[in-house]
Parts: C-alpha cells; structure tokens; sequence
C-alpha cells in the first residue's frame, strides 16, 4: 500500500437538485463519499423546538457546520491504496456551501471566521435546480425559487475561490454519475 493524495471533489448545488441520490450512486460504485450532515443538524433542533435553525440562528448554525466540514476535509486528506485505485473523495457539499448560505441570506457574518483561502478543492461538481425533482419537506423549507438563488450563490462562491467547476445536466441519477466519472476520468489535475 502507498499513501497517495486525495482528489477532493465536492458535489453541490440548490436545495433538492439530486446531490445525495449521486452520492449514494457513487457509493455503490466504491467510491469514498462523505456525507452531507446539515440534515441531521436541522432534525436535532428540531426536536428541541427550534424552527428552521439556520434562519433563526444562521451563525450558530453555520458555525457548526463549519467545524464538521473542516474536519472532514482535514480527514480525508491522505490515504492508503492500492496504486490502481482512484483517489478521489467526493463530499456531499463543502465549506464554500457554508460561506455562500450567509451570503445568499445577507447575514452579517466575521469573514475569519469562515475563511475559505486553506480550503481548496480539486474540482466542484454542481448539479442546477430541476423543478421537476425539487421537493419539499419538513427540513428543506425553502421554496424552489429560494433554491434557485441558493445555486446561484454557491456557484460564485466556488468561482471566486477559483475551483474549477462542472456542472451537470439534467439526466436520470446512473447517467449523471456516468457524465460525471467520464469527465474526471478524462481530466488533468494538477
């Protein structure tokens, strides 16, 4: 076994685009994939009789979310294989998504605190709001609007941190994972 550095590929886009149902698929498929965990954050102050957490306290929230996704990514840094295997680690959202919420939702936020510049990952897969799969529940709250102006915003946030960006059509979720492999099986990382 050696230890080769990861490719970090972070999978994003609006609330309800197909992100969690593509990694799952890559899953399946073998591939190391962490899973996004604002959901459950939202389920637990929700039992506690907190509504809509990141709009009642965004900072705390995010700050939250901020320590967990640095920790993965400082977690998923190195690891062993086999020398034929691809070293990508793919995260379900990343700590750009966090910096682009407060920014889509004007909150006033210390900008060192959420500092993106020591995070950068090798490529942002971005999958653009499709109304016909966007749907509601009793954590995702936003309206399908809503989630268009959030993709918006996480895909200037990952531009302007320079991460070179994809993004995927609208396809069945196995043609989404295959466009996907296919593109990062033909690319050059440096």
């Amino acid at each position: 076994m050696s230890l080769n550095k990861n490719k970090k590929i972070v999978v994003s886009g609006g609330p309800g685009s197909g992100k969690t149902t593509l990694i799952e698929l890559l899953k399946t498929n073998g591939y190391r994939c962490v899973d996004e965990f604002s959901r459950t954050l939202i389920e637990k102050a929700l039992k506690k009789g907190v509504s809509q957490p990141f709009k009642s306290q965004p900072v705390a929230f995010s700050e939250q979310l901020w320590h967990m996704r640095k920790q993965e990514y400082n977690n998923t840094e190195v690891y062993s294989t086999s020398g034929g295997e691809k070293s990508y680690v793919f995260f379900d959202r990343g700590l750009h998504d966090v910096v682009a919420y407060l920014e889509c939702m004007k909150v006033v936020y210390d900008p060192d605190q959420f500092n993106l510049s020591d995070f950068n990952y090798d490529r942002i897969i971005l999958l653009p709001p499709w109304k016909a799969i966007y749907e509601k529940d009793k954590v995702r709250e936003e309206s399908f609007e809503e989630a268009e102006k959030l993709y918006f915003y996480i895909k200037n946030t990952y531009q302007k941190s320079k991460i070179p960006l994809i993004e995927i059509p609208f396809q069945s979720p196995k043609k989404r994972v295959s466009t996907l492999l296919n593109y990062l099986d033909h690319e050059k990382f440096t």
